[in-house]
């Protein structure tokens, strides 16, 4: 190779030489702005992270200070059942710190339920608390709601002996007027059944009478003790079915010995269960049935209505009688006033203080010659968490 060639070798070396550098400068410059690009959004996305951290820690903040700050109990659990968190007000129904601890383990040493409890539980420490739970969704766990309901529940007792108290003075002065009426009769009626002279037909009459106004004393007596009672226990729990077939047995007999007719009809209960005292609270149904036959014709029907829904009791009396207007409804509700000829117009108010006491409500609507509907509601009782 002549030394003309070996030159012209070389300048194209060092031309392809060139065009190497200068494709290598392009691409080190498409590089570079690549990395400013990425080094710009990798700072926005740090950035973001950033806000997305305080954001998140003012949130948890918020939450804290709300969990603390709630006018209830509540606690966290995991997904193993240990309380995790819990806010001061559990620390105080507890008596002590129950942070770390087992809620199985916990239930047994701190509640002591007594007969009477219903849809509140008692504790070791005396408190009454309502307990709710919640799950925590898609996240492993549970929430656990202390409702400390020990004030409220004395306050209605209070309450409750004060409305008393203050219509004491007028339930004595009317059933003393209102026992001397039906036992001026009932001596009466024994003084004549004492008559050697009286005629078989006269001595059943008389003793028919003789035992209505007794009864009449004895029903008066019973609502009068039972509206003065400072208390009553709900130490029974009945299940629905045997309390739906009490009442319509002993109605059906007060439907038959009132020549009435009583129609039953019960919509598919649930399998539940309500806490109640058995005998005060039939017995306040069949006053109702009672105020229903008494204020229609002979021979009239009666229809009892029981449904359920949503963990509620509803017990409708129906009947087709004389009806009120809306002045009477109004006053037979206020109590010691009555429509009936012999009667206190106390057992509105017995029926109302029993239902009360049972956690539930009581309404009554009327109309002149068209009937009467009183309505009670009660709480079924649900699957408590403890």
């Amino acid at each position: 190779m002549n030394k003309d060639e070996e030159i012209a070798r070389l300048k194209e070396a060092f031309t392809l030489f060139e065009e190497t550098s200068r494709s290598l400068e392009s691409a080190y410059e498409e590089l570079q702005n690549e990395v400013r690009l990425l080094t710009a959004k990798l700072e926005q996305a740090e950035h973001a992270k950033r806000e997305e951290e305080t954001k998140n820690k003012v949130l948890l903040k918020q939450f804290q200070q709300l969990f603390w700050s709630m006018p209830v109990g509540v606690m966290l659990l995991n997904s193993e059942g240990r309380v995790v968190m819990t806010n001061p007000i559990v620390d105080r129904l507890f008596g002590e710190t129950i942070l770390g601890g087992v809620w199985s383990d916990i239930v047994p040493k701190s509640f002591r339920p007594q007969k009477d409890d219903g849809h509140e539980i008692t504790m070791v420490t005396g408190r009454r608390v309502r307990v709710e739970t919640s799950s925590l969704g898609d996240v492993p766990g549970q929430l656990i709601i202390l409702v400390d309901l020990t004030e409220t529940h004395s306050l209605q007792r209070q309450l409750a002996h004060h409305e008393r108290l203050s219509t004491m003075g007028k339930m004595v002065a009317a059933l003393a007027h209102q026992i001397r009426t039906p036992l001026s009769s009932a001596m009466l009626y024994a003084g004549h059944l004492q008559k050697e002279s009286l005629s078989e037909d006269m001595r059943v009459r008389f003793s028919g009478k003789l035992s209505d106004r007794l009864n009449n004393i004895e029903r008066q007596i019973r609502d009068m003790l039972i509206f003065s009672k400072s208390d009553i226990k709900l130490d029974e729990k009945l299940l629905l079915t045997v309390l739906v077939d009490k009442v319509s047995e002993r109605a059906q007999e007060q439907a038959e010995l009132n020549n009435a007719e009583l129609n039953v009809h019960v919509d598919g209960l649930p399998a539940g269960q309500i806490q109640c005292h058995q005998e005060v609270l039939v017995g306040s149904i069949l006053n109702l049935v009672n105020n229903g036959i008494e204020a229609s014709e002979r021979g009239a029907e009666i229809d009892l209505w029981v449904t359920a829904h949503e963990q509620v009791l509803r017990i409708t009396v129906e009947d087709h009688g004389r009806g009120m207007s809306d002045e009477q409804l109004n006053k037979v509700q206020e109590g010691f006033v009555t429509t009936k000829q012999h009667g206190t117009g106390l057992g509105l108010m017995v029926v109302k203080a029993i239902i009360r006491a049972h956690h539930g409500t009581f309404t009554i609507e009327s109309q002149p010659e068209v009937g009467t509907k009183a309505t009670i509601t009660l709480p079924i009782l649900g699957s408590e968490y403890v």
